[in-house]
């Protein structure tokens, strides 16, 4: 009975590991490779098209669903655990940064993001988007090692017994279920925010004219 209950845990954490690479965080999702220069109208449309995202039923329900999460108790398999830890600290921190994007969005473009004039917001400083983008980045590489390592958790699982193994399950499908979130939220912040600095950067140049 033990043996078939490994087995079945077995082939589960393999199915979650096999959705989790499905899900494609091989890459960093902060990255941005077009490093084209935008004109300021360009620039604009590219944040409308970032904000009607923003907006969609998809994206939505990823964050409602990530906000819902609570992180397992520990279930002894270390790197289970340890990847478990992880994913809680990347879903914090992605939490806390959450304001910054409205604020720093506000005072580049003098709008709120539902289009309104924005009113009492502090001028940004290029240091601080810059600091952001480099977060994300930061976030972007942790995430696509977590993921990578996720693909191994079934061995491990499989080789620490089933008591433990039955834990596991609720873990792998917590880690899971945070990257994809992660990947999706991170791509996002990191594309607005290499707009802001584009944004700021070509504004102050029409400035000096």
């Amino acid at each position: 009975m033990k043996k078939l209950l490994l087995t079945a845990v077995f082939a589960l954490s393999l199915c979650f590991a096999a959705n989790a690479q499905d899900e494609n965080v091989t890459e960093n999702p902060a990255e941005v490779t077009d490093s084209k220069t935008l004109s300021l109208d360009e620039l604009k449309a590219q944040r409308a098209a970032l904000l009607a995202l923003s907006k969609s039923e998809d994206f939505l329900e990823k964050l409602a669903k990530v906000d819902k999460l609570q992180a397992p108790k520990e279930t002894g398999i270390g790197g289970l655990d340890a990847l478990t830890t992880m994913a809680a600290k990347l879903i914090d921190q992605m939490k806390t940064t959450r304001g910054s994007i409205p604020q720093f969005y506000a005072s580049v473009t003098g709008q709120t993001m539902d289009g309104n004039p924005a009113t009492g917001v502090t001028p940004v400083q290029p240091d601080q988007l810059i600091a952001l983008s480099k977060m994300f980045v930061t976030m972007g590489v942790e995430l696509v090692k977590s993921s990578k390592e996720l693909l191994t958790m079934p061995g491990e699982i499989k080789s620490a017994g089933v008591m433990k193994a039955m834990k596991a399950l609720k873990s792998m499908a917590y880690i899971k279920n945070a990257f994809v979130a992660l990947k999706q939220e991170i791509s996002y912040n990191a594309k607005m925010t290499q707009n802001l600095i584009a944004t700021n950067k070509a504004m102050a140049g029409d400035k000096s004219k």
